[in-house]
């Protein structure tokens, strides 16, 4: 009987009992997955907030470093001038482009606005001002993103 199978009915053999068995491993890893969601939902749940918390400190800390190099220019230096625009001009998009960090600086955000308007308005006093409100916005956000994190 074997001798009478062509080649063409061997490889469509072969080919069902792959695709059977691909589908039925596909099976059981859902399976799996959907037990998993069902019995450590809360653990999925902590290791996603983990994540997020974590994407969030990131942003917290590229927004430090941006204040660090803003402290580095000086805004009576027609030269410079550009480079503080432009980083506050970072600094604006990061936070519009964040939920939570749109709501928490709001306030600020007006205030960088009106100061990017006009160049006479961006002086040295008010760039400080600015870096140093931006600082502490920043370190009360570090510490209470900590703080959620202990679930405190």
């Amino acid at each position: 009987m074997l001798n009478q199978l062509t080649t063409g009915q061997i490889l469509t053999f072969l080919y069902d009992a792959v695709t059977v068995t691909a589908h039925s491993f596909g099976i059981i890893a859902s399976g799996i997955a959907i037990y998993l969601f069902v019995a450590k939902r809360r653990a999925l749940a902590s290791l996603f907030q983990l994540l997020v918390n974590y994407s969030y400190q990131l942003t917290l800390s590229e927004l430090k470093e941006k204040l660090e190099k803003l402290n580095d220019y000086n805004a009576r230096d027609p030269e410079q001038y550009d480079q503080i625009v432009n980083i506050f001009n970072d600094i604006l998009g990061q936070i519009r482009g964040n939920d939570r960090l749109r709501i928490h600086f709001s306030e600020i955000v007006g205030s960088i606005e009106v100061l990017l308007s006009d160049r006479k308005k961006l002086t040295e006093p008010r760039k400080r001002v600015l870096v140093s409100e931006l600082r502490e916005r920043i370190r009360h956000l570090n510490v209470r993103n900590i703080d959620e994190l202990m679930g405190e």
